[in-house]
């Protein structure tokens, strides 16, 4: 079976710089992975509150936001308060994604995050 990945972005296809599909869903399926990715679904946050809604350490929460990351599904930004201090925060870099299996193999479509509105994204459907 072959495996091919495309992003999708406005309605064009490409292909993705990220990990196969098959990684990608490894990455999808470990502990706690589905949950962070809600909740930073539709908020940019840090790693200690995702970890205090997701009920995970923070060292399992950064394990999982890095491998994420690596998939191509996170990305990070830095967030600035008003007094100077600064903080990482973490969000979802993907409207959605899809799987399709054929006799071809496994496709893997994503569909780019638009962050450059402020309104609210849905959630990512955990089970």
């Amino acid at each position: 079976m072959s495996i091919t990945d495309t992003t999708t972005t406005d309605d064009s296809e490409r292909e993705a710089d990220t990990l196969p599909s098959s990684e990608i869903l490894t990455r999808l399926n470990a502990a706690y992975a589905q949950q962070i990715l809600e909740a930073i679904s539709t908020d940019a946050k840090p790693a200690r509150d995702i970890a205090v809604e997701c009920g995970a350490s923070r060292a399992t929460v950064y394990r999982r936001l890095n491998a994420l990351q690596e998939a191509g599904l996170v990305e990070t930004e830095m967030q600035y308060d008003g007094d100077g201090h600064h903080r990482t925060v973490f969000r979802t870099d993907f409207e959605s994604l899809a799987l399709e299996m054929t006799v071809d193999g496994l496709t893997m479509t994503f569909r780019e995050a638009d962050h450059s509105s402020t309104e609210s994204r849905p959630s990512v459907s955990g089970d």
